[in-house]
């Protein structure tokens, strides 16, 4: 029997593997395969590229409505090469997987204004009216949302300013809204429309303050209308409280403008009949002495301020003159009985000019005058000779001096023994002219305020 040669076997057998493959190249790599046969060498190279896509999509749907869908697509490549040479057979593969994700997330529910009060929703009318309690976007009414509330808000501006015409409380500002709010400097006070504030309240002004002093923003009291011009250059003239520590706090007027400013009125007159003298105790604070109105301080508050004072201001109406001595009117006598005194100074006008003089004040022997003088220096008379710029010629008017002299401001009202004062001028300093001759009328005497700093 003969035999098949052996190459021929072999390659029948090569091809038999090639057929019985079929279809499965579509699903996987292509093999090639070479059988070194005994008779000869024989090389076989076979190339080929499979590739496979799949698309896969993935569906969630959620509780809350949301949807999230997942497509994964995925791409293998497989590429052979084999070569056969001796034996040896050799396979290379390369696989490449994209995955996308892509989310759609929907709302599930009805819509904001369909009537019907939906999951996130607030509220829901049916209706496009910002004045109910339900606004735009199904949200709840309420103040600050930039919408009035019918019968509920004044006014709302949803902004938190409080300083402007509609407050957080979304009504306009005012004096018993608890807050501070409109021009108020704190709650319920300060401001041009508030009761002025009490002390320690916040303040931006001395208008502020009950005690007319705003001192580093909290409303105080100075001790004096002098110490209030050092702290506070730009105070303006007006009614202040002070507290001079020997006494309960109580209010004055400053006069912050004349010569510097710093001065505290002790009294004023407008120079009428009847009016309380210089050393007069019926206190009357319910004028303004800056305009020259009739106002009294006690003896008691006078010497008080006096003790505190070195300088004496006399202004008068008549041209805005003055005259300032360089020694305080009053000493603590005042508040004694039958006390006088006198005490050499320097006597200053208001254009400059200066002089050596005498001030001195009598709280007894005065029911015609002389109450008060501020005089020059000593020299005759037409009844004798001053003594400290006094004659004291008569028990009726104690510190006037015969026929008015030597006077540059004197008190001399003797028609009705009264014990009021007319104040008017004999001699004349520089700007401060002098008035009348010797006139002892009841009232026609100057308008004039007495100050001590």
């Amino acid at each position: 029997m003969m035999r098949a040669p052996l190459a021929t076997l072999a390659t029948f057998t090569a091809l038999l593997t090639l057929a019985c493959s079929g279809d499965d190249s579509a699903t996987s790599a292509t093999t090639s395969t070479s059988t070194e046969g005994t008779t000869e060498d024989s090389t076989s190279t076979s190339q080929g590229t499979t590739t496979t896509a799949g698309t896969t999509s993935t569906t969630t749907v959620g509780t809350t409505g949301e949807t999230t869908t997942t497509t994964t697509t995925t791409t293998t490549t497989t590429t052979g090469e084999s070569t056969t040479s001796d034996g040896t057979t050799t396979t290379t593969t390369t696989t490449t997987t994209d995955s996308t994700t892509d989310t759609t997330t929907t709302t599930g529910g009805g819509v904001c204004g369909d009537g019907v009060v939906d999951g996130g929703e607030a509220c829901d009318d049916g209706n496009d009216d910002n004045t109910d309690a339900c606004v735009d976007g199904c949200v709840a009414a309420a103040c600050g949302d930039g919408f009035v509330q019918g019968g509920v808000e004044v006014c709302d501006d949803g902004n938190a300013d409080e300083a402007d015409a509609c407050t957080t409380l979304c009504q306009p500002p005012a004096c018993d809204d608890e807050i501070i709010s409109g021009s108020e400097s704190d709650v319920d006070c300060g401001g041009d429309q508030c009761p002025k504030c009490p002390l320690d309240a916040s303040c931006n002004a001395h208008s502020d303050c009950a005690s007319g002093a705003c001192i580093a923003g909290a409303c105080g009291v100075f001790d004096t209308c002098k110490e209030m011009k050092t702290l506070d250059p730009g105070a303006p003239s007006g009614k202040y409280m002070i507290d001079t520590g020997g006494d309960q706090a109580f209010e004055v007027y400053c006069d912050q403008a004349t010569d510097g400013g710093g001065w505290t009125v002790l009294w004023a007159t407008d120079g009428g009949d009847n009016q309380t003298p210089a050393t007069g105790d019926p206190q009357n604070l319910a004028g303004d002495p800056l305009t020259f109105k009739p106002y009294n301080h006690n003896r008691a508050r006078k010497a008080l301020l006096a003790g505190l004072s070195t300088e004496s201001l006399i202004r008068r109406s008549l041209n805005n003159t003055w005259i300032k001595v360089n020694h305080a009117p009053f000493d603590g006598g005042l508040t004694m009985v039958n006390q006088h005194q006198h005490w050499a100074a320097t006597v200053t006008a208001s254009d400059g000019a200066s002089a050596p003089g005498f001030i001195g004040y009598s709280n007894f022997n005065i029911t015609g005058g002389g109450d008060f003088n501020v005089s020059t220096v000593d020299g005759a008379t037409c009844n004798g000779s001053t003594t400290m710029g006094s004659d004291h010629h008569s028990a009726a008017y104690y510190h006037l001096n015969c026929g008015c002299e030597r006077h540059y401001l004197y008190s001399y009202s003797n028609n009705v023994g009264d014990s009021d004062g007319s104040y008017k001028v004999n001699t004349g300093l520089g700007a401060w002219t002098a008035t009348a001759a010797c006139n002892s009328s009841e009232g026609g005497g100057l308008a004039l305020l007495l100050a001590v700093r």
